[in-house]
């Protein structure tokens, strides 16, 4: 049997999707995890009445376990709220399994996380650990159970310390690294390479980005350094999080789960695949960006020539 991972739950005012959590948490046999909650935003009472219902569904766990608590006083926000809550989890463990309260995850994920996370924890070629899956269909997984990629969402997912400390949230390198060439060989095609350097290149400034979300700027890091990340063939986390602040309404998240995922093929390498990388691209790189360049187009046609044709 595995060594079992603490788990991080990082929430702020969602009592009912801390109930859910909480559950599958009970039905894993969870016996170790720390929670961080995030304060109420100024003047906002409703914050404050449901973080202490938060508070109080922590304080009535019923199973043997160890749980260490961490509730802010004052809202840090999207950005910092989950970069403190992640930083201040490492000074007790080596690992971690993190799950922010918008994400159910199946019992299978946590022997998922707890396989991988034991095998590949002196490699530094792998990074980040998924539970949420979104192409299960990839020609991929016909042969493995597992894949190596670029692209890896953080709904559900598992690293270890000496990746957490090596991740700068202020970006402190990233001129450096474009002064340098920026991306050549990080990604399984010279299209996604250019795609890349021209959209980090141009974005906000990192200080501003970091009042809003943190993993974006884990993203960028990784991809900097070419590390590798692992996505399961099926879907191990059920996405509850309809009414968050940056997903509102997004129903194209709720994917099916795999209850009784097992690994039973293994790649025989870490390396990217190449077929796999182009699909994840094609649809949320490439195609929204092209959608984003007509569009633009087309308002600025119908600005100069009254063509209202968008």
């Amino acid at each position: 049997m595995e060594k079992q991972t603490p788990v991080l739950l990082i929430t702020f005012n969602r009592p009912s999707c801390v109930s859910r959590m909480i559950n599958a948490l009970r039905e894993a046999g969870i016996k170790e995890f720390y929670v961080f909650k995030d304060g109420p935003r100024p003047l906002n009472k409703e914050d404050k009445a449901l973080g202490e219902e938060i508070q109080s569904i922590i304080s009535s766990i019923d199973w043997p376990c160890h749980v260490v608590t961490n509730y802010m006083n004052n809202n840090l926000g999207c950005g910092y709220g989950p970069f403190s809550a992640i930083s201040w989890a490492f000074q007790y463990t080596d690992r971690l399994i993190i799950l922010e309260d918008d994400c159910v995850p199946t019992k299978a994920f946590f022997d998922f996380c707890n396989y991988l996370l034991e095998k590949y924890k002196d490699d530094k070629r792998v990074r980040h650990i998924s539970g949420y899956s979104q192409f299960e269909d990839a020609e991929a997984f016909q042969k493995f159970d597992y894949v190596f990629t670029q692209y890896a969402p953080t709904w559900g997912w598992a690293t270890w310390k000496r990746v957490w400390d090596d991740f700068d949230m202020q970006e402190r390198s990233i001129k450096p690294f474009f002064r340098n060439g920026g991306f050549t060989n990080q990604f399984s095609t010279s299209q996604e390479s250019r795609y890349f350097n021209r959209y980090y290149w141009n974005r906000p400034s990192p200080l501003h980005e970091m009042t809003h979300s943190w993993d974006y700027q884990y993203a960028v890091h990784s991809k900097m350094n070419g590390a590798l990340s692992i996505v399961p063939a099926k879907n191990l986390i059920r996405y509850i999080g309809q009414m968050g602040t940056h997903t509102f309404g997004n129903t194209s998240l709720e994917l099916p789960v795999c209850e009784t995922f097992k690994i039973e093929r293994e790649p025989d390498e870490i390396e990217m695949i190449p077929s796999y990388e182009q699909l994840y691209f094609k649809k949320y790189c490439s195609e929204p960006f092209l959608r984003r360049i007509k569009f633009l187009i087309r308002r600025t046609k119908h600005k100069l020539f009254g063509r209202p044709d968008f």
